[in-house]
């Protein structure tokens, strides 16, 4: 019989300080960008060499009322998941993720933060949170997952984007990609388009692919982009590519892989 793996993310719920009354339909989650990214690398604290799922999350809400608000957004996350970690949290400033402080309650299953400015009537407020979990269903060189998508909150339009790890082969999507790319490392991007979710809607992507090296995608990449040396100061190819995938997306789809990159430079990962 064949095994799925339950992943549970994106389930979003804002609470602020002010009433009841006063919080209600205050921020609106106005576009969302979830990265789904199998093998593509493991958190730097991890010792072991079993593959893991990151998974990014871009979202943006806008202050809807007449006044400025200001308070703590509470996200519930799958805490509960195998190898659950949390890898980034940030907001951003200027168009530039600034790393914040957060709370995480593995018990209750939310990760919360405070806003730390004022955000103004008709402001944005745009936070990208990266996690981990060891998720992925291994038989021998066959790898299974199913990823599944519970909504909340409603949403007029978003994108999921899943990335086929370097060095897989066979690699299916169920259902079938509403967009499909491919860049020159041969890493497979598959974009789908959801629009008008609603409160409890639920999506489920299914994932099978063959894969006989364990070296997570990024450290391949990183090789490779070692050894071109008129490349040494540019970004990630790959990522410039991705970003022609999704074209108008809110985030530009190389935001959570470069900053990722650059962490990982800095901290000599």
């Amino acid at each position: 019989m064949r095994k799925y793996v339950y992943i549970f993310t994106c389930l979003f719920y804002i609470c602020f300080i002010y009433s009841v009354a006063a919080q209600e339909n205050v921020f609106a989650l106005e576009n969302a960008l979830i990265q789904v990214m199998p093998e593509y690398a493991n958190h730097p604290n991890d010792q072991t060499n079993k593959p893991s799922m990151l998974v990014g999350m871009h979202l943006s809400f806008r202050n809807v009322s007449k006044q400025k608000q200001k308070g703590a957004i509470v996200i519930p996350l799958p805490t509960k998941e195998k190898g659950f970690r949390i890898g980034y949290v940030a907001q951003y400033v200027n168009d530039e993720p600034e790393e914040i402080d957060y709370v995480l309650d593995l018990e209750k299953g939310y990760i919360s933060f405070e806003v730390n400015k004022e955000i103004q009537s008709n402001e944005r407020y745009d936070v990208v949170i990266e996690y981990y979990t060891k998720n992925i269903k291994l038989e021998k060189k066959k790898r299974m997952i199913t990823y599944t998508y519970h909504h909340l909150l409603p949403i007029e339009h978003m994108k999921i984007i899943f990335y086929q790890p370097l060095k897989a082969d066979g690699f299916k999507m169920t259902p079938s990609p509403q967009y499909y790319e491919e860049n020159s490392y041969g890493m497979g991007m598959y974009l789908y388009e959801l629009t008008k979710l609603q409160q409890g809607d639920v999506k489920t992507f299914d994932i099978t692919y063959s894969r006989e090296d364990m070296r997570p995608t990024y450290e391949l990449l990183n090789e490779y982009h070692g050894n071109q040396k008129e490349q040494k100061n540019k970004t990630l190819p790959p990522m410039l590519v991705a970003s022609a995938v999704v074209g108008g997306s809110l985030f530009s789809i190389t935001t959570m892989i470069f900053t990722l990159y650059k962490r990982r430079m800095k901290n000599g990962k």
